[in-house]
C-alpha cells in the first residue's frame, strides 16, 4: 500500500496523430519520445517533433555504420598522457586510450555523440574490444621502439567484465603482443559497481588477483558516495574533471578535492586528477597531495604518430 505521503512524478512521451500515418509508425515515434522522457529528469513531457526525427535518423545511421566503420579504419585511437607530479619534473607514467570516429560523410564525430548511443544499444563491447586491441598493439610497438612499456588505460564495459571469457581474452591479447599484465590498465566507471554489486566486485577482485590493475573512472560524476570506496576493489581513483574545473575559483571545490584525496590516501589508493588545464590547477592539486594528473595543461589527446613526436621523443633519456 502506498503511503499517503508518497510522491509520484510522471514523465510522458507523446506522438500526435497524423492522418495517413500507419499505427506502427505512430507507436515507434511515441516510443522514441517516451525514451527521451525516461532519460531526462528535468522535463515531464516530450512530444515527438522534427528534431527528434532527425536525431533518431542520425543515431540509426551511426548504429548501421558501426561494423562497417570498424572494418574500414574509420575509428582512430588517440592517446592522452598521464604524469606523476610528485617531483619538480613530471614523469610520464602511462596513457589513456580514447576513440574518435572519422566518418567519411559525417566528418569527425565526437565520442559523446556515439559512445552513449552504443552503450544504450548494447554495441559498446565492439568499440571497447577494438580500442583494447589497437592500444595493446601500439604499446607493443612503442616497447620495441623505445625499449620500455608505456602502460595504456582502456575503458571496459560492465557487460564485458561479466562475460566469463573476458579475462582469458585479455591474457591472449597480451600474450600475442609480447606484453605482461602491467601494460594494460582497466578503467571501469563507478556506476558499473551499483547493479549486482557482489557479483561484479567478485569478478573485479579476481582480475586484480591475477595481476590486472583497475582504475575507477570519473569518480564523483553522480553515482557513488565516498564511503563506497571502502569496499570497491580498485588500484587507482580517477577524480572527475568536474571537481577540477573551478578549483582555482571555488573554495568548496578545493575542500571537496582535499576530502577525496585524503580518503583515498587513507585507503592507500593513488588519485589521478582528470581535466587539468592550467598551471594554477596543477599547483593546487600538488599542494593538496594529488599524485598524478592528465589534461590539456600537458597535452590534448593525440594520434599515435603525434604522441610519439610531441611526447615520447621529448622524454628525457
Amino acid at each position: 500500500m502506498l503511503s499517503s505521503n508518497a510522491s509520484i512524478r510522471l514523465r510522458i512521451g507523446v506522438m500526435p496523430y497524423q492522418k495517413g500515418m500507419e499505427p506502427a509508425q505512430l507507436i515507434d515515434q511515441a516510443v522514441i519520445a517516451c525514451n527521451l522522457a525516461k532519460s531526462d529528469y528535468n522535463e515531464h513531457l516530450f512530444i515527438f517533433d522534427e528534431q527528434m526525427r532527425n536525431t533518431e535518423a542520425r543515431e540509426q545511421r551511426l548504429l548501421n555504420d558501426l561494423r562497417h566503420s570498424l572494418d574500414n579504419g574509420e575509428f582512430i585511437i588517440y592517446y592522452q598522457p598521464k604524469y606523476d607530479v610528485t617531483t619538480d619534473n613530471p614523469k610520464l607514467v602511462g596513457v589513456e586510450a580514447l576513440i574518435r570516429w572519422d566518418h567519411p560523410e559525417l566528418g569527425m564525430i565526437p565520442p559523446d555523440d556515439f559512445i552513449p548511443l552504443f552503450e544504450r544499444n548494447g554495441q559498446i563491447g565492439l568499440v571497447d574490444k577494438f580500442v583494447r586491441s589497437e592500444s595493446v598493439k601500439q604499446v607493443s610497438k612503442w616497447k620495441e621502439k623505445y625499449g620500455y612499456i608505456i602502460p595504456v588505460s582502456v575503458n571496459i564495459s560492465r557487460v564485458e567484465i561479466l562475460d566469463n571469457t573476458f579475462e582469458t581474452s585479455l591474457d591472449i591479447l597480451l600474450e600475442e603482443n609480447g606484453l605482461s599484465k602491467d601494460a594494460l590498465k582497466l578503467e571501469v566507471t563507478e556506476s558499473a559497481y551499483i547493479e549486482n554489486a557482489d557479483q561484479f566486485i567478485n569478478i573485479i577482485t579476481s582480475l586484480r588477483q591475477s595481476g590486472y590493475k583497475i582504475e575507477m573512472d570519473d569518480f564523483g560524476s553522480g553515482y557513488s558516495s565516498l564511503n563506497m570506496l571502502s569496499f570497491m576493489p580498485i588500484d587507482v581513483l580517477k577524480m572527475d574533471r568536474a571537481f577540477i574545473k573551478d578549483i582555482d575559483k571555488n573554495e568548496k571545490d578545493i575542500r571537496l578535492v582535499e576530502l577525496i584525496i585524503g580518503i583515498a590516501k587513507n585507503l592507500k589508493v593513488p588519485v589521478i586528477a582528470e581535466g587539468v588545464e592550467t598551471k594554477t590547477q596543477l599547483q593546487l592539486l600538488k599542494k593538496l597531495g594529488c599524485e598524478m594528473v592528465q589534461g590539456f595543461y600537458f597535452s590534448r589527446p593525440l594520434p599515435a604518430a603525434e604522441f610519439e613526436k610531441n611526447i615520447l621523443n621529448k622524454q628525457k633519456k
